[in-house]
Formats: structure tokens, sequence, C-alpha cells
């Protein structure tokens, strides 16, 4: 059996997150209706990362196996015939049989907006925080979550888990004029974990807490510790790495 990987691009605003849900719309099962139609047969899709109701993404993977071999360009063009236009499959491959969307990735990272400008257009994309914040203190907290960190502060309460370990490669603020953005790169992430750490690091902006409080919250490993949860809309999984 054939093993395919499709790299999606999505529109999070009118999904109820990725993973199949029976009474409403979701990433996942739209997708593997999509399947069953073209292929007239039922597939699950395993995917690299789950993420929430009104979260993007730009290069989310999934995998699945079929009995027969596929076109890959007729099942890419007939499956973006029958989605709706806020999920397209930008990509079809077929790959190594041991490939798994979710066990295979070595990394996944994401990227979150604030706005400095109220928008209207555009508005689902980004977060306006009406705020002043300071970027440089913004900045200033990004290196201690680099490396290997129990991150169960910045995980939502109630999370069951194996484990809360994930190692950070990458964590940094681009000021882009308006926007600002904050890049995260890690091996795995936790429930909500990037939007807490950015309600974190909106809370240090502010001057509520000090760019030092980032080490200390990690280190004490309490919810309560750490800052609010920023809202989905500015969060997107920009791409999942593989090796």
């Amino acid at each position: 059996m054939p093993t395919y990987k499709l790299t999606i691009e999505y529109d999070g605003t009118r999904f109820h997150g990725w993973q199949y849900q029976p009474e409403l719309r979701t990433v996942q099962g739209e997708l593997q209706k999509a399947l069953k139609v073209f292929l007239k047969q039922d597939l699950v899709l395993y995917a690299a990362g789950r993420t929430d109701t009104g979260v993007h993404a730009l290069g989310q993977v999934a995998s699945f196996r079929c009995e027969q071999e596929l076109d890959l360009l007729l099942t890419q063009r007939s499956l973006n015939g029958i989605l709706k236009h806020d999920a397209v499959v930008k990509r079809i491959e077929i790959v190594p049989d041991d490939f798994h969307a979710r066990f295979s990735a070595v990394a996944r990272q994401y990227f979150y907006v604030l706005s400095r400008t109220p928008v209207a257009v555009g508005r689902h994309y980004a977060f306006f925080c009406k705020f002043p914040l300071d970027f440089e203190r913004m900045q200033r907290a990004c290196p201690p979550l680099i490396g290997e960190h129990d991150f169960r502060a910045f995980c939502e309460a109630g999370t069951e888990d194996p484990h809360f370990l994930s190692r950070v490669d990458l964590a940094l603020w681009e000021d882009q004029g308006e926007r600002w953005i904050f890049r995260i790169r890690a091996n795995r992430f936790l429930r909500s974990m990037v939007r807490i750490i950015v309600g974190t690091m909106i809370d240090i902006g502010r001057g509520r807490m000090e760019p030092e409080a980032m080490a200390e919250i990690l280190a004490g490993r309490e919810r309560r510790h750490a800052g609010f949860t920023a809202p989905p809309v500015g969060l997107f999984l920009e791409k999942v790495f593989y090796e």
C-alpha cells in the first residue's frame, strides 16, 4: 500500500480545528470527506500537528495509505475541486512506507502576528494589541525559551500528556513596522503553548512582567504564573521539518 504525503494550506477561521469531530466542520473531516468522494473509500489522515479552532496553516502535513497507486496531479486537482476554498492541497507526493506525518517529523515551526494598528481587512490573521508594547523587552524574553525545557507552565490547564518536555531551536520577534511577528520552532508543541508564550510576551512588553520572568516561569512549571492565552487569529503553522 503506497503512503502519500499531503502539504496543506488552510484558513482556520471557519474550522473547529484540525481534528475530526462528527458534528463540527474540521480540516481533517473535510479532507477525509473529499478523499472519500474521489477514491470511493474511507481513509484516515494523520497530521503533523493538531491546530485549534481559528488557527491557520501554510504548511500543514498529513499522510495516509491507500491500496491503489494514484495519479498525483489528478488527485491534487480533484481534491481541490471538491474542497471549499479555505483549504487547499498544495502538494501530494509518494513517500517511503515508514513515513508518518506526525512521528516522522523532527520539528514544527509556527509564527504569530501582532498588529500594532486596528485592522478590518485581515483581522482574522493578526491580533491587534491595543496596549503600548516595548519590542526590546519582548525580544529579551526569547533566549530563555531556547533549549529543552519542561513547558507545563505554557500548556493549557488540564492537558494530559506523557511529558511536557519540548526542545526549542528558534524563538524571536521580527519588527515589520505595523506588524510584529513572533516565530518559534520546536520538536513538539503542547496544547496552546505558542499562544500562552505570546500572551506572556505581551505582558512583558506592557511592563507587567520583567523579561527575566520567562526563565522563572519555566522553572516554576505552574500555568498560573504565565500570561494570558493569546487569541488564535494570529497563529499560523508555517512549516514541518523532516530528516
